[in-house]
């Protein structure tokens, strides 16, 4: 018989590694150009010494660009770098599951099965890191470390949770912004019923440690905390100020969008909400106690994800948590006596599992995030390339491009093409950033970090607008930039180019097409 100790051991084991390699998997299958390439060249402009908001303009992610350094100086310029950060938090994050389950008494047998499932779903339906899937990891550990600390009154981990709550912020600003004003409200709540002064003091001082840290970060490399208020907060916060208000994305308010559209999800905390209502109509007493305030973190924290997914362009990503409050739901079934415990136990599993695989199935095994396009077009099959860094072999599958061995040509053209011809200073825009790692020459100047328009930089009706075009013509005057150059296709198609060619429209001097039109130029040396 295998000792408990070795079981733990080769149990967390299994999850590391099942964690890391299925996503990694994944990770070499099918792009979608404007998610997949832009944090592989962030992180390739710092390993080049450019500093966000400083160097180029910055709406979301710029940890996932510092880790991108880090991890290229660690294994190098190539994908396997990039998949290499997104397989390591997907394990990290897995291990951190059972440890936690493991914490609030689970069986080893169980603690696995959730955890070991949660791998599969997370960040492998991406393969590649991404600003919503750190944003969200880190979101969910801070609740997590948060309901921990106040069951078992760790002040470590209330010292830990600011820090948790900057990376994800720092990842992107929501859904951490939502988790943040929850657990400041549960923190307060909380402390009402406590009186636990202690953990007000923790949380204030490692909070206060955390923006020194930052603004000293700021001020030795010389970052004005203009640059990172306009583009951080001030317009990212304008992107999502329209996006509620807007008729198209929280609107309309219906049984179908918010509930049928995420009905695994709400059953996952099915047991979760039968708990409270029962317990409540019980003894009212249960309203303060850290089991009410763990569930219904738990529970609120569905309804930001969900709040989340509504308000981003994405393909349904939030499905990871299922396995995760199924076993908070068998967490809560084994502390709360019922008549029918063991049925309930069946039911929960059942749901976890059929949620899990209807979701791997749908959605990650088809690669659903990248391959949007696959229910309107069926003809789209991967080629093997090793275009991205002239290493990695990818299996190459997207949607902007029916033909993927011409697209590679045309792209490995267009990389010829700058690196012959193009001597001047130049920014390129392109959804196909990895090209910037491809270049020869250190003439491409990056101006921002990717290119979407109305949300990684503002429209001309936007308050910001101002603003960021002064900061373009900064960067055009400082560097000598001669021309703007468009590389095609685009998920945008010509937005980026009518866009940057009214903004210069009084200093173009001219305008040519080069390879077919897969290359577009704009002259402004004029600008400056």
């Amino acid at each position: 018989m295998i000792s408990t100790f070795k079981k733990e051991y080769i149990f967390i084991l299994l999850i590391f590694f099942s964690s890391f390699f299925i996503n990694w998997y994944f990770g070499f299958l099918a792009i979608n150009p404007i998610d997949n390439f832009t944090n592989y060249n962030s992180g390739y402009l710092i390993f080049k010494g450019n500093l966000p908001f400083k160097d180029y303009w910055v709406t979301t992610g710029p940890l996932l660009d510092l880790f991108q350094f880090f991890f290229i100086k660690i294994i190098g310029l190539n994908w396997y770098s990039y998949v290499f950060q997104a397989s390591i938090l997907n394990s990290l994050f897995c291990c951190f599951l059972y440890f936690v389950f493991r914490k609030f008494d689970l069986d080893k047998n169980s603690s696995f099965f959730y955890s070991f499932i949660t791998g599969f779903i997370f960040y492998s339906q991406l393969g590649t890191p991404f600003v919503d899937h750190h944003s969200s990891l880190f979101s969910l550990v801070s609740v997590l470390i948060f309901i921990l600390a106040i069951n078992f009154n760790n002040k470590i981990l209330y010292i830990l949770l600011p820090l948790f709550l900057l990376l994800g912020f720092l990842s992107k600003q929501t859904p951490v912004a939502y988790f943040a004003i929850l657990i400041s409200f549960l923190i307060f709540y909380n402390f009402l019923i406590s009186k636990n002064y202690t953990s007000i003091i923790l949380l204030s001082i490692s909070s206060l440690c955390l923006v020194l840290l930052l603004s000293s970060i700021f001020i030795y490399n010389d970052i004005k905390f203009t640059d990172f208020y306009y583009q951080y907060i001030k317009f990212a916060s304008s992107v999502g100020e329209t996006r509620i208000d807007s008729e198209s994305f929280l609107k309309p308010i219906t049984f179908s969008r918010y509930f049928l559209k995420f009905k695994w999800l709400h059953l996952s905390y099915l047991f979760l909400m039968i708990i409270i209502i029962k317990i409540i109509v019980q003894n009212k007493n249960f309203l303060t106690s850290k089991d009410f305030i763990s569930i219904f973190a738990l529970i609120a924290s569905a309804y930001i994800f969900i709040i989340h997914q509504l308000l981003t362009l994405n393909v349904k990503f939030i499905y990871f948590f299922i396995p995760i409050l199924g076993a908070f739901s068998h967490i809560y079934l084994n502390k709360i006596t019922f008549s029918k415990t063991k049925i309930f136990k069946f039911i929960n599993i059942f749901i976890v599992i059929t949620g899990t695989v209807y979701y791997f199935g749908s959605y990650v095994y088809k690669q659903k995030f990248q391959l949007y396009c696959l229910n309107k077009n069926k003809h789209l099959s991967p080629v093997s390339t090793k275009i991205i860094d002239n290493k990695s072999s990818f299996k190459w599958i997207n949607c902007l491009h029916q033909d993927a061995n011409q697209e590679i040509q045309e792209l490995e053209s267009a990389i010829n093409y700058l690196n012959i011809n193009e001597k001047e200073n130049y920014f390129l825009v392109t959804d196909y950033q990895f090209i910037n790692s491809r270049l020869v020459n250190e003439n491409q100047i990056q101006i921002n970090k990717w290119y979407h328009p109305g949300v990684s930089y503002p429209l001309r009706d936007n308050d910001n607008y101002q603003y960021f075009k002064n900061y373009v013509f900064n960067k055009i005057k400082k560097k000598q930039i001669k021309s703007v150059i468009f590389i095609y296709p685009s998920h945008f198609g010509f937005e980026n180019q009518i866009y940057f060619e009214e903004m210069f429209e009084s200093c173009i001097s001219n305008k040519s097409l080069r390879l077919n039109g897969i290359i577009r130029l704009i002259n402004i040396e004029k600008c400056y």
